[in-house]
């Protein structure tokens, strides 16, 4: 498994019978993805990011017999600031620095973020291998169709009114 300096419980690796490409484009076109060009922000041979979503990144990792391996992880400024809280380093960021870096100016709400959007893109991945949107979609009741003429009213509906019943209601 290729770890990333955020430790392991901040990524997710799956493996498809997919290409990228198509797994690429279905993150887009269904789960508010961007497509991105395949580059490595952790070097050479650990992934090349195929799209991105807020703060994470979703990385084709290698190929074999028709299988391609997918990771989603942070990106490498969030995974710096989360190495940083991790090893107790954190107190080395201003506030300053954690918004302009994350748009959050305290660690809690920072690592919260993180969390969200981390679990968010493995679940998005993972419909995006099977083939499902982001949200399903609730099944509807079938409606009865109406086979009479929609026009019809029976003849007791229309009632002319002399004014008298306004009259009697004012008491």
């Amino acid at each position: 498994m290729i770890l990333y300096h955020a430790g392991p419980s901040w990524v997710h690796v799956a493996e498809a019978a997919i290409v990228r490409t198509v797994l690429a484009k279905r993150l887009c076109d269904r789960h508010g993805f961007t497509q991105c060009m395949l580059y490595e922000p952790f070097g050479r041979d650990r992934g090349a990011v195929i799209a991105t979503r807020g703060h994470m990144l979703v990385m084709a990792i290698g190929t074999d017999g028709g299988n391609t391996w997918f990771s989603v992880a942070p990106s490498k400024e969030l995974q710096d600031l989360i190495w940083s809280f991790s090893n107790g380093f954190a107190g080395q960021w201003s506030a300053l620095e954690l918004k302009a870096i994350a748009g959050l100016d305290d660690w809690k709400a920072l690592l919260e973020l993180a969390g969200r959007q981390f679990s968010a893109a493995v679940r998005s991945v993972e419909r995006a291998i099977a083939d499902q949107p982001e949200q399903d979609v609730p099944d509807t009741p079938e409606q009865p169709v109406f086979e009479g003429d929609v026009m019809e009213v029976p003849a007791d509906y229309l009632h002319s009114f002399n004014g008298t019943e306004a009259v009697e209601c004012a008491h």
